[in-house]
């Protein structure tokens, strides 16, 4: 108990309440205000990356964390590299203090003799020292000579709220983290058909259970069947059991397959219904061994057609405390695997409707998808008569509606050699609106309401939207990889180029588009390492976008004379010429004053100006 005499009395003056600031924190506010000084100045605003870098750093150092600024927390905190980040193989870090280092240099060579504090990042470190300069007061301080910098010793503690305003790891943080509380946890998922606002309007609330729905169309089903064991040392039944659990809850977070509940058996009837839907079954083998590890075999069959299509061994995976991480790699590998656009299960089911059931619900999902896919054997025309047959039988399934704006998204993106028509960006935008009103826990339909968002040069709705695609499904590294690049278009190149890498580094299919986003991200961050590794890739593409990277790359390496080339024969070969490159680069940049930074490379490289304001 506090005796009332170790109080201060009540009528002591408030200011004499308040303990005088130590020497530490005086010090500490001088060097934030030379922080804040050198972001400031036209160098570092200019380059967010080398701002992102001095900033942590610093506050690291002044909030008592400099033991925490290695080179790998640097990549993954401050420039954007993905969790997997390897220092050993990517120089990234090193390359970027070197570039920091040279511009600190530049910025005090021509600072005032107001700048009396320097911060200096010496060879062979990350952590910043805080020199004196000139006749400021802080020269001469105990311990440190004349002109060497003396480090602060700030007691830990949370830096100012405002040092770090950004959100640069936001994206691949709600992977994490939705990963880690969606997958690993119970879920409880409300009903995918239940309808929002907008199909309340429309009258479409209601009409079908989701799987009725799913069963009128042909849907693909999947079971996750109980997992057997084998062997001995305590290993139960009980232990497995969670795979199977966490395993069903992942695959109900992806699109286009119903997904059973427990107990619930998948009949081989549905093989030769009407219309035709194909089965699957996920079983597994789990063999304990000594020493607390354990052995699991997986499978997925086909019961169609009585195959196994696909099967894994996992090895060394461990009980105890360390069994959280063993589910969660198990999961992980098996969803990525499997469930992905490009994985077994539905390019197997995809390509199974388009021979078997063409005309069913999910036929014409196969065929929307070989279009965008540019696979042989359907044309656009094909998929939107037969999206717009089921779209009007029914129009209650949220997937119908994000598939078709996906499809005429997919139009819009390609028509260079027009303008495009209002009043089509208009009904994409009504189709997407409603897929997620009707679908609110597709990923798949959230991720296409970001597109389309983007597409139409509606930021913050884009980024609100890939936000909600990475939370209802942070296991779907294509809608990830989709996200990276909306906030790379977005004007965000570090942001976005993390998390694209991150979801390609986990399973998601790589495409030609990305790599054009990636050529596009170097370009916007001046990086020539990133640039060099790109340019055999974008070579090897033909496509207007790739071309477009291409000569950017180009650009950065120093390479004007086949920069020149390229954009010669990007002029020549787009239809609609100089105008229809204008549209693709807007396509691929909405934003201003990327679009424009981009737009004055291409003109300075011989791509010829446009008349009008609006540059096409």
């Amino acid at each position: 108990m506090t005796d009332e005499s170790d109080l201060p009395p009540d009528d002591l003056p408030e200011e004499e309440l308040t303990a005088p600031p130590t020497e530490q924190e005086i010090q500490a506010d001088k060097a934030r205000a030379a922080l804040a000084r050198v972001l400031a100045s036209d160098e570092f605003v200019s380059s967010p990356r080398l701002a992102d870098f001095l900033r942590f750093v610093v506050e690291a150092t002044l909030g008592g964390r400099a033991d925490a600024i290695k080179g790998y927390t640097i990549a993954v905190e401050a420039l954007g590299r993905p969790t997997s980040f390897d220092p050993q193989t990517d120089p990234i870090v090193r390359v970027e203090a070197t570039r920091l280092r040279r511009a600190l240099e530049r910025y005090y060579t021509s600072a005032g003799p107001d700048e009396t504090l320097e911060i200096v990042i010496p060879k062979g470190v990350y952590v910043p020292r805080f020199v004196p300069r000139g006749n400021g007061d802080t020269a001469g301080q105990p311990g440190a000579p004349d002109g060497e910098a003396l480090p602060y010793q700030i007691p830990p503690g949370p830096p100012p709220v405002a040092a770090r305003t950004r959100g640069r790891l936001a994206w691949v943080a709600a992977a994490v983290i939705a990963a880690g509380a969606l997958v690993w946890g119970t879920v409880q998922l409300t009903d995918t058909n239940r309808a929002g606002p907008i199909a309340s309007l429309l009258g479409l609330e209601g009409a079908n259970s989701a799987s009725e729905i799913a069963d009128r169309m042909g849907m693909p089903q999947l079971e996750v069947r109980p997992f057997e064991v084998s062997g001995t040392n305590g290993f139960s039944a009980g232990e497995v059991h969670a795979f199977e659990v966490r395993l069903r809850d992942a695959m109900a977070r992806f699109d286009f397959v119903d997904v059973m509940s427990s107990g619930e058996d998948g009949s081989a009837r549905q093989c030769r219904g009407n219309p035709p839907r194909s089965v699957f079954s996920l079983t597994g083998l789990a063999e304990a061994h000594e020493g607390g590890t354990f052995s699991l075999l997986v499978r997925l069959t086909d019961r169609c057609g009585g195959t196994i299509i696909w099967s894994t061994a996992f090895e060394d995976l461990r009980r105890g405390a360390d069994f959280p991480a063993s589910e969660h790699r198990v999961v992980r590998d098996i969803a990525s695997a499997v469930m992905q656009s490009y994985g077994v299960l539905p390019t197997r089911a995809r390509a199974q409707a388009r021979a078997d059931a063409p005309g069913s619900g999910f036929g014409c999902i196969a065929q929307s998808f070989a279009v965008i896919r540019n696979e042989d054997g359907t044309t656009a025309e094909q998929a939107r008569t037969c999206l717009d047959q089921w779209v009007t039988r029914d129009s209650g399934f949220g997937t119908l509606h994000a598939v078709k704006a996906m499809l005429m998204l997919d139009e819009a993106q390609r028509a260079s050699d027009r303008p495009l028509d209002p009043a089509l960006l208009d009904q994409m935008e009504r189709e997407a609106e409603l897929a997620t009103d009707l679908s609110p826990n597709s990923a798949y339909a959230a991720k296409v309401l970001a597109s389309v968002e983007f597409f139409r040069g509606e930021r913050d709705a884009a980024f609100a939207a890939g936000d909600r695609a990475l939370a209802l499904n942070p296991l779907d590294y294509d809608v990830a990889a989709t996200v990276g690049t909306i906030m790379i278009g977005l004007g965000k190149p570090e942001q976005g180029e993390a998390v694209l890498t991150f979801a390609r580094n986990h399973g998601a299919a790589r495409t030609a588009l990305q790599d054009a986003y990636l050529g596009i991200a170097a370009f916007m961050r001046e990086d020539e390492i990133a640039a060099t590794g790109l340019l055999p890739t974008l070579q090897a593409h033909p496509s207007a976008q790739s071309r477009i990277a291409l000569a950017l790359t180009l650009h950065v390496l120093g390479r004007p004379e086949e920069e020149r080339d390229v954009v010669a024969r990007l002029a020549r070969d787009t239809p609609g010429g100089a105008a229809g490159v204008s549209r693709l680069v807007h396509h691929l940049l909405p934003v201003p004053d990327s679009f424009a930074r981009i737009m004055g490379a291409l003109e300075a490289a011989g791509l010829p100006q446009l008349a009008d304001a609006s540059r096409g």
